[in-house]
């Protein structure tokens, strides 16, 4: 190889190295700025789950309720077909 080749290829690993350095400034920034998002998000799903864990106790205890009322309603039936 010749000295304007080497030149050459030297140019093309400098203007590589600069597109790669600017490639990762580029994804840091993006990472950065998809780091403060992902906290708020995680965030919100704490809060949703606040908000879920009440509303789960209490279709629980409706769905108990409505097993005492079937209950109940079963044997009414039954005292009204008997009369």
């Amino acid at each position: 190889m010749d000295i304007k080749q080497l030149q050459a290829d030297l140019a093309t690993t400098f203007t590589g190295n600069d597109i790669l350095k600017c490639e990762v400034e580029n994804a840091l920034d993006a990472f950065s700025y998809a780091t403060p998002k992902l906290k708020y998000l995680e965030l919100q799903v704490l809060k949703e789950d606040e908000n879920i864990n009440p509303l789960t106790n209490d279709f629980q205890e409706c769905m108990k309720e409505l097993v005492v009322v079937k209950a109940i309603l079963q044997k009414v039936f039954q005292e009204r077909d008997f009369m």
